[in-house]
């Protein structure tokens, strides 16, 4: 099975992630509307504990997007808006159909740093406005963060098999829409 490149892989993240940043634009105005609205008080009440402001980021932005994405992948199309601009698709064992069990956990791993980051940053006192010393386990959280992104690129290159380490714990494998013809002896 041909797999896609890493370079067409980030490219159909990056469309990808334009979606994601119109839909952070629209949390951002209901943010600031929540903040400086007649429930402003109770918004800010609530924002005010780190677990609970995590707990909203991770239902109003996280959530939605590992649902996006594993709902995407795991439907008959297999692509999200990026993959299907680029050519892509993610298929599952043998170049089935990529079930929704395993779509989401592809889409939770590929979205974990992220989520990571967000919970080690609620967590500094002041954050976003000003900050002050992190927790001890911040910087431990961000930096696994961080390796996770790192391994994550790794495996798109040639020398890991552009299999990044979510799609091999989900059994699953990025390929281009048209493989072309298949080399019977390759089979």
């Amino acid at each position: 099975m041909t797999q896609a490149s890493g370079l067409l892989r980030i490219k159909a993240f990056a469309f990808d992630y334009l979606v994601i940043l119109a839909y952070l634009a629209v949390l951002a105005g209901v943010g600031t509307w929540l903040t400086l609205g007649p429930a402003g008080d109770r918004w800010s009440l609530l924002m005010s504990d780190p677990i609970r402001a995590d707990l909203v980021a991770f239902l109003t932005l996280v959530l939605p997007v590992i649902l996006s994405f594993a709902l995407s992948e795991a439907s008959d199309v297999g692509a999200t808006v990026g993959k299907r601009r680029i050519g892509l698709r993610v298929v599952g064992p043998g170049g089935t159909r990529l079930r929704l069990p395993r779509s989401l956990v592809r889409s939770g791993l590929k979205f974990l740093p992220w989520q990571m980051a967000h919970t080690a940053m609620f967590h500094i006192p002041g954050f976003p406005t000003s900050p002050g010393e992190p927790p001890a386990w911040s910087p431990v959280i961000l930096s696994m963060a961080w390796l996770l992104v790192a391994l994550y690129l790794l495996g798109l290159t040639p020398f890991f098999g552009r299999r990044t380490l979510y799609d091999r714990i989900a059994g699953s494998t990025v390929v281009p829409e048209d493989p072309g013809p298949q080399n019977p002896a390759s089979a």
